[in-house]
């Protein structure tokens, strides 16, 4: 019998079999590993470093695809351009990560501890007793004393087992890949409000433009359903269309939902989730990798804990969420509300409103778009 069962190996499930397998619990990773594609959300933080450092885990270093990134370059609450300076940051420059390979080097950590890692999903879980029965659907059954949600903002076990998924303020984001430009040189992260919202765009390591537009649900589908609309849009920006205007753009757009939320309750019984399973965060935010990893690593220490004897590691791990949760949430209504000179457009009333960042929203269905 396993101790844990994980399902999803991005950086929050990898990291917590990696913190398991340390400690010698035996533990499988579970997860269906994708084809080599793009994945929005690169974009690691230098405070992230210390904490890959802490646990023995890959930390890029320039000699892999990921490339560093300077620094940011916002226009937010005013028409200037105002720059952010990584290098003078005491955690030193972020990085825009190759997803892809990120991802696979944390689950190859996670296995060269010890963790098992198969590559399926989970199909059903049965609580029997202490343990689980975990079906496969590669026809295997397997069972574990603890189950880890790291599916992703689908919470899919954590929902089977009665949790619900509280959505903040709705959140769309609609980006296009560009086609990479040699002559083309960015080592910083652009952020631009609009009244419909706001834009970012960067460079992948691939050197292919990334450019998206973060607006609310019901304005997605006018932008989605034309690439033209969604390139005017883009032009009638001051800066993101200085910098981007003569990019041609893959269509058509890959649209997500870029929405915050969180689980109803982060654990059951003989279950918890970490990650975006648990917590999700509005990339304005720009928590989300992070806060993967070290959601990771606490949900390992916890489930380590509990197997310990510990009866306050689970209090423990629900007492530091809900602190992340509450610290997200300040901070988060604090960019928004910054932001004043379209204080009547629809998307700035809904994002600056405290009800739509609350912990008193209420608990629904996960709903809204993914990856296209």
């Amino acid at each position: 019998m396993w101790d844990a069962v994980i399902a999803g190996s991005g950086p929050a499930g990898s990291v917590a079999a990696h913190v398991l397998a340390r400690k010698g619990r035996q533990v499988l990773l579970v997860d269906v590993v994708p084809r080599h594609t793009i994945k929005v959300g690169e974009a690691l933080p230098g405070a992230a470093l210390r904490l890959l450092r802490a646990l023995s885990l890959p930390v890029p270093d320039g000699q892999e695809p990921h490339t560093p990134i300077g620094g940011n370059l916002s226009s937010w609450g005013s028409e200037d351009l105002a720059a952010t300076d990584f290098f003078h940051d005491p955690d030193g420059r972020g990085w825009r990560l190759d997803r892809f390979l990120f991802d696979a080097e944390l689950r190859e950590a996670a296995t060269s501890s010890g963790a098992g890692f198969k590559q399926a999903r989970v199909l059903e879980a049965e609580r029997e007793s202490e343990a689980w029965r975990i079906k496969l659907d590669n026809g295997e059954i397997v069972a574990a004393r603890w189950l880890i949600d790291a599916t992703g903002r689908s919470s899919s076990l954590a929902r089977r087992a009665g949790a619900k998924w509280q959505r903040d303020a709705p959140l769309t984001a609609l980006f296009g890949i560009g086609q990479p430009q040699k002559e083309f040189r960015l080592n910083r992260t652009m952020v631009e409000a609009v009244p419909q919202g706001w834009w970012y765009a960067g460079l992948l390591p691939s050197g292919s433009p990334i450019v998206g537009l973060h607006l609310l649900p019901q304005d997605a589908g006018q932008f989605a359903a034309s690439s033209a609309a969604w390139k005017k849009a883009m032009m009638e920006t001051c800066h993101i269309s200085a910098a981007f205007g003569g990019v041609t753009f893959n269509f058509p757009l890959r649209a997500l939902d870029a929405s915050g939320g969180r689980l109803s309750h982060f654990t059951g019984d003989g279950w918890l989730a970490c990650g975006d399973a648990a917590m999700s965060f509005d990339p304005i935010s720009a928590q989300g990798i992070v806060s993967a990893l070290h959601s990771g690593m606490m949900a390992g220490m916890a489930i380590h804990g509990i197997l310990e004897g510990d009866p306050t590691a689970l209090n423990s791990y629900n007492s530091r969420l809900e602190d992340i949760r509450r610290i997200y949430l300040s901070r988060c209504r604090s960019i928004y509300q910054s932001e004043t000179r379209w204080s009547n457009n629809h998307f700035w009333l809904q994002l600056r409103q405290p009800e739509h960042l609350s912990e008193r929203s209420s608990f629904r269905s996960h709903t809204g778009l993914v990856n296209s």
